[in-house]
């Protein structure tokens, strides 16, 4: 624990005292000098952009460096897709400052070369954005996203599997899922990311810590913003045919299409898998030691369908999106009841439909958005051996919507830009449950919604530092309940030698009840509660970071106090009945710490740690509180990404501590474990064909591990594939 602390406090001494390093030399004959690199907003090198001060221009090179001698007062970047930034020079002999640009809408004649943000209502401070690897191969989107500790899943690790995310050591129902600025978990569940295909996602961006201002219910966690992929960016049209198998029975074809003709883009996306899922596992040893069982009756198999066609001209874009996955489940249940949820299954489909218009009105940006979100399923507990919770019902979610923002930017000085955003939104959501077996246990619910927000925001740039601020507030009227959320953020820039950030913001979330808590009577051991409340919450976050050259350091402090915490109790009606009451109020600690490194041009390497303490203070006082289950203190991870020529590597370390089983901490908690996953792609190309074999291996070291009690997790397991690509 001491040498934790010393290596703690040794990382915190570098994070802060980097910005003290010496800047470069001047050359000989120039009187000042200005130098940096342009990156778009991952971190990604800029190559061919501008830099002018109105007399001299200069282009950044591959690695988006740029050095520019004798500069004038005003400095202006610029590059096609990106918008103009412009600073003032400080008139400092050696001067650092890097750049970066925003993604921009830009049509050309028959190209459309960018697409427009994610949101353009929300641009929150905090705002990350996860890196979406075109010739990587994806599990899952969970895989996908996990490349940061933040975002963690504890949910197996197989095709077809539910799986879900969390934030920060937060529920995964309080972290809201967006789908194209679409909210999919708006009743306030945790929402199952293996329905979302990851190769028709373009890109992925995540606001940390009590976001309900940007997006309503379920994000005391935070939001993860996923947007899907529109059409071909080339002009070009291009066509993909995949395959892969892999360990427990899993096998998957797929087929995509991207055209571009005129103003019109179109995408299509085809995929299908079957998966055995069937793997042994070791007993504990108080139950039969040095044994080994098979986990069986763990089937799956899943369709999906992605498309979109959007039109756009100067100034407009209509864009059209539809997905449809249909999925057949077998559910074997905890080891320690196969024999009461043997021959379980789940079998249903959800679908997503959107369609939404962006224009521009002078220097007002306009959006509209319509959805409609569908979702249906079967759950059937029927053939067990033991009968002991026979079951069978039908279970229907919908959500329907209407949503438009206006935003506008003004820029009253060179250096200073206002920027102001307002968003109403309407809709309605209905919940069934038809028990199949006992018509009388029906339950259905409607309930509409509406909600208005306002952001606006400030950005100040004065050469040597920029200041941003920005205040969001949103008001929620959802059943019969109305609810009030904000955000304070700011950031400030100090641009030198190093790169200095300091930013941090505060606000207040809220996560409804689901129908599930609510109204739930299919069984005689669980029964549902009307009376609950909404989840409240209020926290802050703020981070230090510094970024010199290739090598880029983070700390981040979070804290989030939640109320009405809503927990399931067993309690004394005609037995012993589970019910759920708003009898929780938990207190969650992170401290996180993150860095990366550009080795070469080629090669990059990362870390990420996270640090929480997550306490139940429903009955206790903070310094005798239990911990919170299935939340772990310690995770960290290192990544490798190697991207040579024709060749790709990447390779994944982890770690998860200690999890707690019961609310009371009485029980053994699960074991800590570590995984390492790794994968090769290399491709071909001949005229316009790619073939692209790629590899990967999971648990590399065939560990045996839990993440919830009673439910094993599988060894190791390899994973390959070929995909053809014809007009790349």
């Amino acid at each position: 624990m001491k040498m934790k602390k010393i290596l703690c406090c040794l990382a915190f001494a570098v994070l802060i005292a980097l910005p003290l390093w010496a800047a470069r030399d001047l050359p000989d004959g120039a009187r000042n000098m200005i130098y940096g690199q342009v990156r778009d907003e991952s971190g990604k090198a800029l190559e061919g952009a501008v830099v002018t001060d109105g007399r001299q221009t200069v282009f950044s090179a591959a690695d988006g460096s740029y050095t520019l001698l004798d500069g004038g007062e005003w400095i202006t970047v610029s590059r096609v897709g990106y918008k103009e930034q412009r600073f003032r020079h400080p008139r400092l002999r050696v001067w650092q400052r890097d750049v970066i640009l925003q993604a921009a809408p830009i049509v050309l004649p028959t190209v459309k070369v960018t697409e427009t943000s994610l949101d353009p209502f929300s641009q929150a401070a905090d705002l990350l954005r996860i890196p979406v690897d075109e010739e990587r191969s994806y599990l899952s989107t969970v895989d996908l996203l996990s490349s940061s500790t933040a975002l963690r899943s504890s949910d197996t690790p197989l095709k077809g599997e539910s799986q879900r995310i969390s934030i920060l050591g937060n529920l995964a129902r309080h972290t809201l899922i967006m789908l194209d600025g679409v909210p999919l978990n708006p009743h306030g569940e945790a929402y199952d990311l293996s329905l979302l295909d990851p190769a028709s996602i373009e890109s992925v961006e995540v606001i940390k810590n009590n976001a309900s201002a940007y997006g309503g219910g379920s994000a005391i966690g935070g939001i993860v913003r996923i947007r899907s992929k529109q059409g071909s960016q080339t002009g070009e049209d291009e066509g993909s045919l995949g395959v892969e198998l892999g360990s427990f029975g899993y096998a998957k074809s797929s087929f995509g299409f991207l055209s571009s003709h005129g103003d019109w883009h179109l995408r299509l996306n085809l995929s299908e898998f079957t998966a055995r899922n069937d793997f042994t596992y070791d007993l504990r040893n108080w139950w039969a030691a040095d044994s080994t069982a098979k986990r069986e009756n763990n089937a799956k198999r899943q369709s999906s369908v992605s498309a979109a066609a959007s039109w756009q001209t100067s100034g407009t874009l209509l864009a059209l999106q539809t997905s449809y996955e249909d999925f057949h489940r077998e559910l074997p249940g905890t080891v320690n009841f196969l024999e009461i949820y043997r021959y379980a299954w789940l079998d249903g489909y959800s679908s997503q439909n959107r369609a939404s218009l962006e224009a521009k009105a002078g220097p007002v940006s306009l959006q509209g958005i319509a959805w409609l979100n569908l979702n249906n399923s079967v759950y059937d507990n029927t053939r067990a051996p033991i009968p002991f919770f026979l079951n069978r019902y039908r279970q229907k979610m919908n959500s329907r919507g209407l949503r438009a923002t206006a935003s506008m930017e003004r820029e009253l000085k060179p250096f200073w830009r206002l920027s102001g955003s307002l968003a109403a939104e309407t809709g309605r959501n209905s919940y069934q449950n038809l028990n199949l077996l006992l018509q009388s246990q029906d339950l259905k619910h409607r309930s509409r919604f509406s909600n208005l927000s306002l952001r606006v925001g400030s950005n100040l740039d004065a050469g040597t530092f920029s200041l941003s601020q920005a205040a969001a507030l949103r008001y929620d009227h959802a059943g019969k309940e109305d609810r009030l959320s904000w955000r304070l953020e700011a950031d400030l820039k100090r641009f030198g030698m190093v790169e200095s950030t300091l930013g941090g913001t505060l606000g207040t979330s809220f996560s409804l009840p689901s129908p599930y808590d609510l109204y739930w009577k299919g069984d005689s051991q669980a029964l549902g509660n009307p009376a609950l409340k909404s989840e409240l919450s209020k926290g802050w976050q703020l981070w230090l970071q510094n970024r010199y050259g290739p090598l880029s350091l983070k700390a981040a402090w979070h804290q989030n106090d939640i109320k009405n915490l809503i927990q399931w109790r067993q309690i004394q009606m005609n037995g012993n009945v589970w019910k759920p009451f708003n009898i929780g109020r938990a207190s969650i600690r992170n401290l996180e710490l993150e860095s990366s490194l550009q080795v070469a041009k080629w090669l990059a390497l990362s870390a990420s740690a996270l640090r929480t303490k997550a306490l139940d203070l429903s009955t206790l006082p903070a310094s005798r509180a239990p911990k919170l289950m299935y939340t772990p203190e310690l995770s960290y991870a290192l990544n490798l990404d190697l991207n040579w020529k024709n060749l790709g590597f990447w390779s994944k370390y982890s770690f998860t501590g200690k999890q707690w089983l019961t609310p009371d901490n009485l029980a053994t908690p699960l074991n800590s474990y570590d995984l390492l996953d790794m994968g090769v792609t290399w491709s071909f190309d001949w005229q316009n064909f790619r073939l692209s074999p790629h590899f990967s291996v999971r648990n590399v070291m065939n560990k045996q591990y839990e993440v919830y009690a009673y439910v094993p997790q599988p060894g190791i397991a390899f994973y390959g594939g070929l995909s053809l690509k014809l007009g790349h």
